[in-house]
């Protein structure tokens, strides 16, 4: 009658993200423990929206020696995320602000720009944003349907917006999206019929085929009439989320091209245009540092953000209770 408590276990490079898990909840017993992934997912996204090879290597080295020190969770999670920082300076070829010093071995944020039908030309860290984001909801809607499946939870693995109908309905969308944007041609009306219809319908009923498939009479509480209302409202609601969602991935494009922005500013001021004056290194490094404390800050907290709202919200319950173990003062106090 009791839920055995829960115990986190991951290696020493994961352990400073279980903070962030346990700020959510812990893990119900048999739940995924989302730790790696948010230890993953956590650093990348941090990195791409703080490009920069200089700065990245300073959080760095400041974290872990803090870590070492001081044994700080966010002092780890901020070393690690320093990594990726540096990884996509290198990318974006900045470093403290100079974009001219370093060649980008990818591209530069502000610059790129990407021409796709019917919108234009448009940024393309956006578009990577948002493709990126696509591909971690799927990813998110795979981890619902393991995690409802070792439930036995027919509606969360089966007809839920997360489950399996809502992992076909989201990636016949995004198929669908990805073909007209590169010139391919789209599916025929049968197939979307089948692909988005289908899904949709299930989504509409799924608490009256759930309760089919578990051996129970179907029961519509209010009444028919009611139920259908209340689905017509839920599905809006569903349609709505599942764009706003998507959407939301654009920040991790936006604070790209934001933090270029800002250190095209620092370097204004501090005296630098195309190489020219005498540069006050002074305001360069202060800029730096006030860049990369506030910057850093903001885009901490809108990865977890990110984690929170439109990643744990699809697979993650975060209903355990911590495991304490027996000790005998506790057992005498008892």
């Amino acid at each position: 009658n009791h839920q055995p408590p829960t115990k986190l276990k991951n290696p020493k490079l994961f352990k400073p993200f279980e903070m962030y898990v346990k700020m959510y909840g812990l893990p119900a017993y048999g739940e995924m423990d989302p730790t790696w992934f948010v230890a993953i997912t956590y650093s990348f996204i941090f990195g791409a929206m703080f490009g920069d090879a200089g700065q990245g290597l300073l959080l760095f080295i400041g974290g872990l020696l803090l870590y070492k020190l001081k044994h700080i969770d966010l002092a780890g999670i901020i070393s690690c995320a320093g990594v990726f920082s540096t990884f996509f300076g290198l990318m974006f070829g900045s470093i403290f602000g100079f974009e001219d010093v370093i060649p980008a071995l990818w591209l530069r944020p502000v610059d790129s720009m990407t021409t796709i039908p019917f919108i234009g030309k448009l940024n393309t860290v956006f578009i990577v944003a948002i493709g990126f984001g696509m591909g971690i909801i799927l990813l998110c809607m795979v981890f619902n349907i393991i995690n409802s499946f070792k439930t036995h939870d027919v509606e969360k693995t089966w007809f839920d917006t997360n489950a399996v109908a809502g992992l076909v309905f989201y990636g016949f969308l995004v198929l669908t999206i990805v073909l007209y944007m590169t010139g391919h041609k789209t599916p025929g009306n049968i197939m979307m019929i089948i692909f988005l219809g289908i899904p949709v319908i299930m989504f509409l009923l799924k608490e009256p085929l759930g309760q089919l498939v578990e051996g129970k009479k179907p029961k519509a509480e209010g009444g028919v009439g009611m139920f259908l209302v209340q689905g017509f409202f839920e599905l809006f609601e569903t349609m709505l989320s599942f764009f706003s969602n998507t959407i939301s991935f654009v920040r991790i494009g936006a604070f790209a091209v934001s933090h270029a922005a800002m250190m095209e500013v620092v370097l204004m001021l501090g005296g630098i245009t195309d190489g020219a004056g005498n540069p006050n290194w002074i305001i360069i490094v202060l800029g730096n540092i006030i860049v990369c404390g506030l910057e850093g800050l903001v885009v901490g907290i809108q990865v977890l953000r990110l984690e929170y709202y439109e990643m744990f919200s699809r697979f993650y319950t975060g209903s355990g209770r911590e495991f304490h173990p027996y000790d005998n003062h506790a057992g005498k106090e008892n």
